[in-house]
């Protein structure tokens, strides 16, 4: 996706000090009339509105319970469980955050749950789990990497004895592009050394190496992107061991959804379905009558390494096989899926990357990839806001319907 424009963006960078002022002028601004107040400012905001959950969810599943495990005195990964009343034969787990940033957008579609769908749930026959902010101190600190620069959705690896953690040649080969070691300068002459390399590594190395360089996640280069890490993160264990908990728990039916932002399309959240899904593209669409589904014969459908719904198939098949699980991945995308908003979202990881360890000596420099990055995952435009919201109703309702599990006095 990143060959077609390269030279045109190349070119476009000369141009770049004419345009400049406006450019720097728009990206330097955020929407402050979001939706609502479903979608949270700050990590305490939603986590107090998550723990509100727990109230509201008591009046119809008798037993419900609030857990919190500990990553520091500061930040703490909570769930909330709601039990099946009588017999338990569906359980729906909603988890956000495990890139920490895109856990703000998570939160509010985990509002919109339980205030719309907990109500068409039979609780006597269907229990909730839902888990806030896997990587809290990412959430809190706006990184999509914990507080060890770990991915955390890389990290989910099965068996990390058996992992080969140098696996990754095309990141070792591109690392030095990454991952820059100076401070950020002054935005033009960033902006423009940054298309000048990419032009240098896409003639040299080609973009197909770029791309995958990324794409599977890397093990070896503790201060690049999207680096997974050589051993569990502690909310990798916590996830792992609650994952084994629900496997082990008298629950037949097991619904998993992972909310994620940055992939895809701009305005249509897209359902990103794990290696295991038997279904094809058409059939899954038709399936849940919703209009975008990735499966793995799909165009542009890729695995990574060390994925959290992988980890959870996995895991099913070795502990509780005769189990019926459906783990998936509702992706709303931001820049969208188009050649230089791909290239937009490769320049805004490394540059946040690069202010992280090495800072810079402009604070506007700073706010600008600041604000640029919280675009990337956490767009503050109404309108897309909006769209988020209603994809997300539609893509729950299909899933729900399809899987049995809503009431069907609720199922249009």
């Amino acid at each position: 996706m990143l060959k077609k424009g390269i030279m045109i963006l190349t070119g476009a960078a000369v141009l770049l000090v004419f345009i400049y002022p406006y450019a720097i002028q728009s990206l330097n601004q955020r929407d402050t009339h979001s939706m609502e107040d479903v979608f949270p400012k700050t990590y305490d905001e939603s986590r107090q509105t998550f723990l509100s959950y727990e109230n509201v969810l008591r009046p119809k599943w008798t037993n419900v319970r609030h857990d919190s495990f500990s990553l520091n005195e500061k930040e703490t990964i909570d769930s909330i469980r709601a039990d099946a009343t009588e017999e338990k034969e569906n359980l729906i787990v909603l988890t956000g955050g495990v890139h920490g940033i895109e856990g703000y957008a998570g939160s509010a579609m985990q509002s919109i749950f339980v205030s719309e769908f907990a109500g068409q749930l039979d609780e006597k026959t269907t229990g909730l789990h839902i888990v806030h902010a896997i990587n809290p101190w990412g959430m809190k600190n706006e990184r999509r990497y914990n507080e060890h620069n770990v991915d955390l959705n890389r990290n989910f690896v099965y068996d990390w004895n058996s992992f080969d953690l140098n696996q990754n040649k095309d990141y070792e080969e591109l690392n030095e592009f990454f991952e820059r070691k100076k401070k950020v300068g002054h935005m033009l002459l960033h902006d423009a050394g940054f298309y000048s390399r990419l032009a240098a590594r896409a003639v040299t190395s080609g973009t197909s190496a770029i791309e995958q360089a990324l794409l599977t996640g890397q093990y070896a280069y503790p201060k690049g992107v999207y680096y997974g890490g050589t051993k569990d993160e502690p909310s990798t264990a916590y996830m792992k061991s609650a994952f084994a908990d629900i496997l082990k728990s008298g629950y037949k039916k097991i619904i998993h959804i992972d909310l994620h932002t940055g992939y895809g399309p701009r305005y249509q959240m897209s359902i990103f379905s794990s290696s295991k899904e038997t279904m094809t593209e058409k059939e899954a669409e038709k399936a849940f009558n919703y209009p975008l589904v990735f499966t793995p014969d799909s165009e542009d459908y890729y695995v990574t390494n060390g994925d959290m719904t992988e980890y959870f198939y996995s895991l099913k098949e070795d502990l509780a096989p005769e189990k019926e699980l459906y783990s998936t991945t509702f992706e709303f995308g931001t820049l969208g899926d188009g050649t230089v908003a791909s290239i937009q979202s490769l320049k805004r990881t490394i540059e946040e990357n690069q202010l992280y360890f090495n800072q810079s000596g402009s604070k506007k420099s700073e706010v600008i990839i600041h604000n640029r990055y919280l675009e990337l995952f956490y767009p503050s435009e109404e309108k897309w806001r909006k769209k988020a919201a209603a994809d997300f109703k539609d893509a729950v309702n299909g899933v729900l319907a399809y899987k049995k599990i809503l009431r069907e006095e609720e199922i249009e």
